[in-house]
């Protein structure tokens, strides 16, 4: 396609040969070979412009920016916005029509992955796997092929590229889809189906400055990325969800909850370490579901996945066989296997709301103490850090303060954060080696405790200054066990 295809009637200034041929779009002046259009995009971190000479170097054809030329040598394309941009032309590049796939939206703090895994594994049953893609947290699936996620939400161009180039394109996308994401355009173009609302708590401050900014990010997936016939299904026992639900007040919501109001109304439930179970009525119809996903939370997570999927076209039978085959979601409420007279949880709690739950659902389901080995990551909301100590103390027997991913931040720094929020008289301990504090933690622990290490879940890397070094809890957890008994 030549540059003057691409941008045929789009709202945008050429500068420069329209004739070049192009084969591909990216903001990543890394990913250029030739033929490539370079977009320039103001980042947070970084400025994108910094990098158009390298992007020639590597055989750009064009530079997209939202700024006047910089350069006579090269064709620019100046445009109004460079997020949007990329997604309208990239559409058009890769040829794809987002209208003409269907597609499940999660939104929220907390939940997002467990739901999105959930129903991805739902569909693909129906379905089959190889139509049925899921973008989220703990990696991409497209159809029979897993890869890394780089972010909750791919950029627009990224994921429009993947279904594209596909040699099996995707009939069905369950997709995690981010607050910054709605906000920074990276699902510009996308509607959805079905819009999945699981909660709203404190987190991403940084970028959103309140709750009420972060609400109303969430709030767009629903006004500006919904179907006409699409179903919006919101948890109202959220109050941000009993919010959202009165304020978009149109047939295509559908409410869930224990709140007596709901129209997927949970009637009954019961969590243990080995399953969680909960019947609910929906309309004339009552059903009943089981699952080996542990914690109170989890009944939400598994309502607003049968929600959506019997939105969708999907039977009970379906629901319930997945549900009943279901391994925990790695990294969320992920017990390891060891031979210990206690349990060790991994779980990615690295919010208020996160860490009060995870600890909740332990201590209900623990004979003896609950020992919380935690951090907060650097270079994010520091607000929420000495909230995270004070329910961590209040939820658990004993913290363990230590690391997370300090990123460029100090590590002792973010610690004192966290011990704000922590009475002077509750037994703490701080050990700011990661390993050295779930060590710590292991030879604590005795029979009938849980030990809950929280923040990073799935996560395989601890970010220190910039440099990610090979850190997975549960990989730590089975060496440093295995080695005590050992010794012994």
């Amino acid at each position: 396609m030549k540059i003057s295809e691409l941008i045929s009637g789009y709202r945008c200034e050429m500068f420069g040969d329209s004739d070049c041929e192009v084969s591909s779009i990216t903001y990543d002046s890394r990913a250029v070979t030739a033929g490539t259009v370079f977009a320039a995009v103001q980042g947070f971190a970084t400025d994108g412009h910094r990098f158009i000479d390298s992007a020639i170097a590597h055989g750009a054809v064009a530079v997209m920016s939202e700024k006047s030329p910089e350069r006579t040598d090269i064709s620019w394309i100046k445009v109004d916005s460079i997020r949007a941009s990329l997604a309208d032309l990239s559409a058009r590049l890769y040829n794809v029509d987002p209208l003409s796939l269907r597609w499940i939206g999660v939104t929220g703090t907390n939940g997002k992955t467990t739901v999105v895994t959930l129903l991805d594994q739902i569909m693909a049953e129906q379905f089959g796997r190889a139509v049925c893609w899921q973008f989220g947290t703990i990696g991409n699936r497209l159809g029979l092929k897993f890869e890394e996620a780089s972010r909750t939400t791919p950029e627009a161009v990224d994921l429009l590229r993947m279904i594209g180039t596909a040699d099996h394109k995707p009939t069905l996308i369950s997709m995690e889809v981010s607050s910054h994401a709605l906000e920074l355009e990276r699902v510009r173009g996308f509607c959805y189906d079905v819009a999945i609302f699981t909660n709203l708590t404190q987190d991403h401050l940084d970028f959103h400055g309140d709750m009420e900014n972060y609400y109303l990010a969430k709030k767009k997936l629903f006004t500006d990325h919904l179907k006409a016939d699409g179903s919006a299904i919101i948890n109202i026992d959220d109050a941000y969800g009993k919010r959202l639900a009165s304020e978009l007040n149109d047939d295509r919501v559908i409410t869930v909850g224990r709140d007596s109001d709901a129209f997927f109304h949970i009637t009954t439930s019961h969590c243990s370490w080995d399953k969680t179970f909960l019947r609910v009525t929906f309309g004339e119809n009552r059903y009943v579901f089981e699952s080996k996903l542990v914690g109170h939370f989890n009944v939400a997570n598994m309502a607003v996945v049968a929600a959506a999927s019997i939105a969708i076209g999907v039977p009970y039978e379906t629901i319930d066989t997945v549900f009943k085959q279901i391994e925990p979601v790695n990294g969320r409420m992920d017990r390891v296997k060891l031979d210990a007279p206690f349990a060790v949880v991994i779980d990615y709690a690295h919010t208020p709301d996160a860490i009060k739950n995870t600890l909740f659902t332990a201590k209900k389901l623990t004979s003896g103490r609950v020992i919380c080995v935690f951090g907060a990551g650097g270079d994010r909301d520091k607000t929420k850090r000495p909230i995270m100590g004070e329910l961590a103390a209040k939820n658990s027997d004993y913290v363990i303060v230590t690391s997370d991913n300090p990123r460029s931040e100090n590590p002792s720094d973010i610690i004192a954060d966290i011990i704000d929020g922590i009475p002077t008289d509750f037994p703490i301990r701080v050990i700011e080696n990661r390993r050295e504090a779930i060590i710590a933690a292991l030879k604590f622990a005795r029979e009938g405790d849980s030990i809950i290490v929280a923040g990073k879940g799935h996560e395989t890397y601890q970010e220190v200054n910039g440099v990610k070094e090979h850190f997975d809890d549960r990989e730590v957890v089975i060496e440093e066990w295995t080695k005590m008994q050992e010794i012994k």
